[in-house]
């Protein structure tokens, strides 16, 4: 385990590095602000062990004092660590959070929950009448959630038991805590065992819907860690199988179910965009609506309005923005992180008229509306990711749009560097909008350097929105071609294919 001490001291001993040189080559902290460029407070706050600016910052550091390499070799060191403290600490979150989810879950043989196991020579139990040979569970055999927790270990782990559905017969699921992630994302491989018969007009247990939340937020951490692209097929037998369900389900719990499919329908939604199919992603935004409100969900359909809001940004339909946008904030009772969601779009509608005033003060409201949900909202509330990071990354791409590059690498930059390491896909998602902005800055250079952080991240989860932003880029740094650094940039895109 990392000491997050020691991660504190390496910060700490790459700004007294930083001072050494400075003062070795007999530079002020306001002259070397001034040639980074940042500013004084900044050089004084690295020095001191306060902050880490981004590998751009030690670059220009480098340049500025000639320190032969070590900067840069520091700050790497250092962003290693900080990530693996970063990876445990998301690990260990996510072990509290099972261990929540252990106290609310019923246990095997109660109603509607299958008791039946039958432990396979890896410690698992499951089913694969018709495995597809990649190691997932295919349309016979469907994931229904979380059942219990608990029990004998596979080595030294809990295991966790699931419920699934084979050929429409019920059968249980016993897997560690650790291969849980791999399994709702397709990767593990269950040994069959034999199935018990549940008749198919069987009475839906309502706690069912319970299940499949915590199975769509085990998910979602998937997608966050392994990509869209193991997830996807995974998300859209759990949308069948909830049908499947409402189908049989009647008066409320239909109703919660109905509204249960509508936000598996928005999950597979965002999968399909940033794997790059639009319109699938947009059927299901659509069949997400709609259920949304079948149910009478006002809260998830404001948030799916903001979510068009959001997917007309830079389209030709773009003057819809600011007006979906509205709608989801008259809604009433929506939760104030959905409110700064729909503020958010409602800022780059206003971005799209040229309307800064209006921007700025779009923007501001977001930043509020965080502060004030930021005591009561958790990390499974609808619209969680809107943080100030992420304000602040939809600030920059505002300013980036509004031509006011300096002020779009500034609001990229700290939200690059205050960016949660588990959520990797969308720091490379923020990383390419801040290459972007070094480029409108006139710094191929640097642009290319960001870029290739962005294309790695891109290659890692098979994000396809990335990798075009990054490809975009790439078209125009073309005339540099010249320059070390892009010329790298444009050799690893070719190499990635």
């Amino acid at each position: 385990m990392i000491d997050p001490q020691r991660v504190d001291e390496v910060r700490r001993a790459l700004g007294a590095r930083l001072a050494a040189w400075r003062n070795a080559r007999g530079v002020t902290q306001l002259a070397l602000a001034q040639r980074v460029p940042v500013s004084r407070t900044t050089i004084a706050g690295v020095e001191t062990g306060r902050q880490c600016p981004d590998r751009v910052f030690w670059q220009r550091c480098e340049a500025a004092l000639g320190a032969g390499g070590e900067l840069l070799t520091g700050y790497d060191d250092y962003r290693r660590l900080k990530q693996q403290l970063d990876q445990e600490r998301a690990d260990a979150a996510q072990r509290a959070r099972w261990g929540e989810v252990e106290d609310r879950i019923p246990s095997p043989g109660t109603r509607g929950v299958p008791a039946v196991e039958a432990e396979g020579p890896l410690g698992y139990v499951g089913a694969v009448d018709g495995a597809d040979g990649r190691g997932g569970l295919t349309a016979a055999v469907q994931l229904v959630g979380v059942v219990a927790a608990g029990g004998s270990g596979v080595g030294d782990e809990d295991v966790v038991t699931l419920a699934a559905v084979s050929d429409g017969r019920v059968v249980s699921l016993r897997v560690s805590r650790r291969a849980l992630l791999e399994l709702a994302a397709r990767v593990v491989t269950l040994p069959a065992v034999t199935a018990v018969d549940v008749p198919r007009s069987s009475v839906v247990d309502p706690a069912i819907v319970d299940y499949f939340a915590q199975l769509r937020a085990c998910l979602v951490r998937a997608d966050d860690r392994l990509g869209g692209l193991t997830v996807l097929s995974t998300v859209e037998q759990q949308i069948a199988l909830i049908a499947a369900l409402r189908r049989q389900a009647r008066g409320e719990l239909r109703d919660r179910l109905v509204g249960t499919q509508a936000r598996w329908c928005e999950f597979a939604g965002w999968l399909a965009d940033d794997l790059g199919d639009r319109a699938a992603g947009e059927r299901w935004l659509d069949c997400a609506g709609s259920l949304a409100q079948e149910a009478d969900d006002q809260e998830f359909w404001a948030y799916v309005l903001a979510r068009k809001a959001q997917r007309m940004v830079r389209t030709s339909d773009e003057d819809r923005v600011a007006a979906l946008a509205r709608a989801a904030l008259l809604l009433p009772d929506t939760p104030a992180l959905v409110r700064a969601f729909a503020a958010v779009q409602q800022a780059h509608g206003s971005v799209a008229q040229g309307d800064v005033s209006g921007f700025q003060a779009a923007i501001e409201s977001a930043y509020s509306l965080v502060a004030d949900a930021s005591a009561t909202s958790g990390d499974d509330s609808l619209g969680s990711f809107c943080t100030r990071p992420y304000l602040a990354a939809q600030e920059g791409e505002g300013w980036l749009r509004l031509q006011q590059a300096d002020k779009a690498i500034g609001s990229f930059t700290a939200a690059v560097n205050e960016w949660p390491e588990r959520y990797r896909r969308e720091r490379g998602v923020y990383l390419s909008r801040t290459a972007h902005a070094y480029l409108a800055a006139s710094e191929p250079g640097h642009a290319a350097t960001v870029a290739a952080e962005a294309l790695t991240v891109a290659t890692t989860t098979g994000s396809a929105r990335v990798r075009r932003d990054v490809a975009a880029l790439a078209r125009q740094l073309e005339p540099f071609r010249g320059q070390r650094d892009v010329r790298h940039l444009l050799d690893q895109l070719a190499t990635a294919g």
